[in-house]
């Protein structure tokens, strides 16, 4: 967390006067002060100058702070109501295109930043790693899943394509890795946005615990599955996955995938 102010527009220096202020401490210098006069912050009283009350003095910044972000947005709505007008390809409105790697690069962080609820992301390559300030729920192809993957991770063996949701506002559905579309609300945005959820309630955690992992491999050992389907399943290798298996058989005290199936069911694991 930052501990300056200069959020609401006092640089460091001013903020350092003020704090100087605040503390009864001396400040000399005198275009400080005149600045922190005019801002509200400070007062001269009797010859000396003193520090207006932070309760005071800094909601008064902050809102004045807030009323402009308002205005800010209000313009923005303005501007996007033009940008989609002029649009002309491919779809006006509806589609953007975006060509080139550093171009593509630099509006996947974009998105991602400008999430007010919720960034919801398939990711099928590597990606470096993005500050958010929204919530966000990602799904990995197995290939691209991280050595250490955020708390909200899952991840399937592959994934149709990648694609980054903000909110329930647009799309970035990639092309290739070079070339993305950026789709603004239509129903193809939605059968995104539905495509994802239906994923999400398919695909493993990235991390999952023993009891989770337990209830899987008892569901794929009933269901009859070859150690390269469940490996497929898992996300994991076929070494892997009969390594697990056999882990499990010999927990169980069975001799056959049959056996150890019916006696995970039985204990209810």
């Amino acid at each position: 967390m930052k501990d300056d102010l200069s959020v609401l527009g006092l640089a460091p220096a001013e903020h350092a006067a003020y704090r100087a202020l605040v503390a009864q401490e001396p400040v000399a210098a005198e275009d400080l002060l005149t600045a922190l006069v005019d801002k509200g912050l400070a007062a001269l009283v009797d010859g000396r100058y003193v520090a207006v009350a932070p309760d005071i003095a800094l909601e008064v910044l902050l809102a004045n702070r807030e009323k402009s972000l308002r205005e800010a947005r209000e313009h923005i709505s303005t501007l996007k109501v033009a940008y989609r007008k002029h649009l002309t390809k491919p779809m006006p409105t509806l589609l953007e295109y975006v060509g080139g790697a550093a171009a593509v690069r630099q509006r996947i962080v974009q998105i991602q930043q400008a999430a007010r609820s919720e960034v919801r992301r398939l990711i099928r390559s590597p990606q470096p790693p993005v500050e958010l300030l929204a919530d966000c729920r990602t799904i990995y192809e197995a290939a691209a899943l991280p050595t250490d993957p955020p708390v909200d991770a899952r991840v399937v063996p592959v994934l149709p394509l990648e694609l980054y949701l903000l909110d329930d506002r647009l799309a970035l559905v990639m092309l290739d890795e070079d070339r993305a579309a950026i789709l603004q609300p239509c129903g193809l945005l939605d059968a995104y946005m539905q495509l994802f959820e239906r994923l999400w309630e398919r695909s493993l955690p990235a991390v999952p615990d023993e009891q989770e992992e337990a209830r899987l491999l008892t569901s794929l050992l009933l269901s009859g599955l070859s150690d390269h389907a469940i490996a497929r399943e898992l996300g994991v290798s076929p070494r892997t996955a009969q390594r697990k298996l056999a882990a499990m058989l010999q927990d169980l005290g069975a001799h056959t995938r049959f056996q150890a199936g019916v006696q995970a069911a039985i204990r209810d694991l």
